[in-house]
């Protein structure tokens, strides 16, 4: 039985090394942290992805995630209605985001500034940004 016991130990131990050593798992973006300042909401995203092949789709990718309120780990309020704007800062993946500057920027926002533009009821007057450049304008 001692020496079961020495196997089974082993055998947990290079399963923990295993998957902790394995690659980074490719999956949905999230959200890592959210705080809003009214109801303008600053994010920073997990792309959970080795790459973004096109900035531009995957901007409008977390648009309409912010909009269906669809991120795994953080649900937004709408107590006080809706955002107003966002602004996203963008990661590959999780153990990235400290010490290091964002692999894109986001920002969806009118034109000119208007309590009374959120994202879901007046998204004719927003605009899509991409690292700074206009890349959508409705």
């Amino acid at each position: 039985m001692k020496g079961f016991g020495w196997f089974m130990i082993l055998a947990l131990l290079i399963c923990c090394i295993i998957s902790g050593c394995s690659s980074k798992k490719e999956g949905e973006p999230d959200l890592l942290s959210s705080f809003s300042v009214n109801r303008d909401e600053n994010l920073v995203v997990i792309a959970n992805r080795g790459e973004i092949e096109d900035k531009d789709e995957f901007a409008r990718l977390l648009v309409r995630m912010c909009k269906e309120n669809s991120f795994q780990s953080i649900k937004f309020s709408t107590d006080r209605g809706y955002a107003t704007s966002l602004d996203m800062r963008v990661y590959l993946w999780r153990d990235e985001v400290e010490g290091n500057d964002p692999v894109m920027t986001v920002e969806y926002k009118p034109e000119e500034w208007n309590p009374d533009y959120d994202i879901i009821n007046n998204p004719e007057e927003f605009n899509l940004y991409v690292d700074g450049e206009l890349i959508e304008n409705q």
